[in-house]
């Protein structure tokens, strides 16, 4: 039970006792009280003239009790101030039991009307107890009115009055109250036609005929009216029949998870680094705070159900039962069908569903895994938004024993989605532009900063789009590591993205090499054994990838595969997003190897077919919404990912940023030579002499074809463009291409191979 249950229902319950001294104060009112009180002052309550005037009193709630009674009878509405004392003692029964405050609410404005109304009816009358029972305001009231429209006039108005306020409550208080009305006028009148049709007993007798019945009471036991036997007998199964509403099952509202709330700063904030750098985790205070409304609408879950209902009962689809779970921006009814209906029949009817509930984003998930049950997920009107700090301040959170805990967000049942990134063990996400991806991204670097220290974890940030990992520059003295021949620690250039990867996979090898001379299996076993050299986590985060596919290719998806592959049991783990989900940048090697993926909304069914290998990601809402696909689960768990703003991101990375930075960095290894001869420079390979490792292949084409064009070496030699212009650049510079000409192709001043085999080995 959580902290605010608890509040609510320690007011509930005072409120109830505070109701029940009121209601008890005003009726034990007494007359010859007030004489009793006279001689004291309205604040005196203790002393020696108090308790012998309490002794005096007839009323047994006290000095306190005759005070309020007189106060109220006499001053206000007379006895009818009770009224409004019920209204109290219904707020204080809802704020025990969690129900909805709407209802008290509206029950205390028809409260207060309706004890204004019979106050002033009793100030109309003449009778010697009106004044008792409407008070100084419902004679002040009822003087008013007689004035104004005449005594006659005010009767006519407070009676309507008071009867449209009572229909407005009942129609309120009472789900259709004419048709329960009218269904019990039916039942009745079936059970007075079976009365008058009933025979009557025979006597256990073998003769019906030695039973002594007066002749006179025979017409009277087997005769029945005449106008009666016009109109066939209702039976108590038709009477069913003609009320649908009877027919329907009730629906059970499930009631969501309740995660038990921590305070996220009550724990170790200051940790000493290994260089012996103390370093302090952000507090939570930075991030905004804004409290979730759990109100559930029962009226429209209600009206959802009966539009979900009459839509299957067009198809002769029978629900036996049902009950919803109420989400932050969708509701996931569950139905258990008849036995004798088949699933596939629910999930043809999508589309006819998302028509009859005038909504979009409708999902069905038949079966709902480990039920006997068909979901069907609808949005509902009162979208909740889910905050950072709402997910981060919960005991699950704070207590975890994960490696690399990240959180996801909410799902339906309003449960904390929590997950380690360590045993994923790398993250796929796609989606539409818009959709939450970036968010999502912030979400669980956000995460990882106020789980892990800098020694543990490590980033290394690749955004080709140059902006969206823009704020985590300031992590450069304490999470992001350093490439050599690399200024930058997060790479926007795409031929600077490969040389990161590519270190990356060095890393990789590296790591292995010490597993095997240490003799174990992965980083968590080397990190226990050699406490002295523990290894951080590496977390690779590739925020575009088509655009590192479109420009490098095979380049690109070689070390990702790699890395997908290998990279797990050394502690490197790679979070991949691209806002393009095709079968040209999400490869089938590159799927194969993340079996954990995140689809945010999609344009089409192909698109969520790439992303998940099902449908299901085109009807999602956007703003966060999204289905996770967990290697451990058999079906896309759907989650509200939680909203964290561009300036909260700025605020935390600040606050680390401004902290002493770590004496030693983490650096990532040069990448090895990929062809005899050459090296890695400025994300390039590239030989001894500064050339690249392509420059001879290209001399030979261009010599070949008379032609020196950046487009040239790009086709042939399945170059990206800024490759191919700066090998271009070096060809000029050695005399085998002229000049740039505009647009035209460059002039080739070697004439033939031989020419170019001596100038080769003269460059040499």
């Amino acid at each position: 039970m959580n902290r605010d249950t608890i509040k609510k229902e320690i007011a509930g319950v005072a409120l109830g006792i505070v109701a029940f001294f009121y209601i008890g104060a005003l009726l034990f009112y007494h007359v010859d009280d007030a004489a009793v009180l006279e001689p004291l002052q309205w604040y005196e309550f203790f002393g020696r003239n108090a308790m012998e005037a309490a002794a005096g009193l007839h009323n047994p709630f006290g000095i306190f009790g005759a005070r309020l009674s007189e106060l109220f009878i006499r001053s206000f509405l007379g006895y009818v101030s009770v009224i409004p004392g019920f209204a109290a003692m219904y707020w204080g029964w809802s704020l025990l039991f969690g129900r909805s405050l709407k209802l008290p609410l509206i029950f205390t404005l028809y409260a207060i009307l309706i004890a204004l109304d019979i106050a002033t009816m009793f100030g109309l009358t003449t009778a010697p107890f009106g004044d008792i029972m409407a008070g100084a305001v419902g004679r002040m009231l009822a003087a008013f009115l007689s004035t104004v429209i005449g005594y006659t006039g005010a009767w006519i108005l407070l009676a309507v009055l008071g009867l449209a306020a009572s229909l407005f409550a009942l129609r309120v208080f009472v789900e259709n109250p004419l048709e329960k009305l009218r269904f019990a006028g039916a039942a009745a009148k079936t059970l007075f036609a079976g009365l008058v049709t009933r025979k009557p007993a025979v006597p256990l007798s073998e003769d019906p005929a030695d039973s002594e019945v007066p002749e006179e009471e025979e017409p009277q036991q087997y005769s029945v009216p005449e106008e009666m036997t016009r109109q066939p007998v209702v039976s108590a199964e038709e009477v069913t029949a003609e009320e649908p509403d009877t027919q329907e099952p009730q629906i059970s509202i499930r009631e969501g998870v309740h995660e038990k709330e921590a305070d996220l700063d009550k724990r170790k904030l200051k940790v000493k680094t290994k260089d012996r750098v103390v370093y302090r985790f952000p507090s939570v205070d930075i991030l905004r705070y804004a409290r979730e409304e759990d109100y559930i609408d029962e009226t429209l879950l209600e009206e959802s159900k009966k539009r979900l209902l009459e839509k299957l009962g067009i198809y002769k689809i029978e629900v036996v039962r049902i009950s919803a779970t109420v989400g932050p921006r969708v509701t996931l009814f569950e139905l258990e069908l008849a036995p004798d209906v088949k699933v596939s029949r629910v999930t043809a009817l999508e589309n006819d569903l998302a028509m009859a509930m005038a909504a979009r984003g409708i999902r069905i998930i038949a079966p709902i895994p480990g039920k006997n049950a068909v979901g069907v997920e609808i949005p509902h009107g009162k979208p909740r938004t889910v905050w950072m700090r709402s997910v981060l301040q919960v005991e699950k959170f704070k207590n975890n024993r994960m490696a690399l805990p990240v959180v996801l967000g909410k799902t339906i049942a309003n449960e904390v989605y929590l997950d380690d990134l360590s045993s994923m063990p790398h993250l796929l996400i796609a989606g539409a532009t818009g959709a939450g991806k970036s968010v999502g991204i912030n979400v669980m670097l956000t995460s990882l900063l106020y789980a892990c220290s800098p020694d543990k974890v490590k980033f290394v940030l690749i955004d080709p789009k140059r902006v969206e990992l823009l704020h985590y520059q300031n992590l450069k003295n304490h999470f992001l590591v350093k490439f050599h021949g690399l200024d930058e620690q997060i790479i926007t250039d795409p031929v600077k993205a490969i040389y990161a990867l590519r270190s990356v996979v060095k890393e990789m090898e590296m790591r292995y090499e010490l597993l095997e001379k240490a003799g174990v299996r992965n980083i968590a076993d080397l990190n226990r054994k050699l406490p002295d050299e523990a290894l951080p986590y590496l977390v690779v985060v590739v925020d575009e990838l088509a655009d590192l596919m479109i420009t490098a290719g095979k380049d690109v998806e070689e070390p990702i595969t790699r890395i997908a592959q290998l990279a797990r049991a050394v502690g490197i783990h790679l979070i991949v997003a691209t806002q393009r989900p095709s079968v040209d940048v999400i490869t089938g090697i590159i799927k194969a190897n993340f079996p954990a993926r995140i689809a945010f909304q999609v344009a089409s069914k192909v698109d969520s077919r790439t992303i998940l290998d099902g449908s299901g990601a085109e009807q999602l809402l956007g703003n966060g919404d999204m289905l996770y696909q967990s290697a451990s689960q058999p079906k896309s768990e759907r989650i509200q990912c939680p909203y964290i703003s561009a300036t909260e991101v700025e605020s935390i990375t600040s606050f680390i940023g401004s902290q002493t930075g770590l004496k030693n960095f983490y650096h990532l290894p040069q990448p090895d030579v990929r062809e005899k001869g050459g090296a890695y420079q400025n994300g390039i390979a590239q030989d001894t002499d500064g050339r690249d490792s392509m420059f001879e292949d290209a001399a030979h084409l261009v010599v070949m074809h008379q032609q020196g064009s950046v487009s040239l070496l790009q086709r042939r030699l399945k170059l990206g463009f800024s490759r191919a212009a700066r090998i271009m650049d070096q060809l000029e510079s050695c005399g085998i291409v002229g000049a740039a000409d505009g647009s035209k192709a460059r002039e080739v001043l070697v004439d033939n191979h031989d020419a170019l085999e001596l100038l080769l080995r003269n460059l040499d």
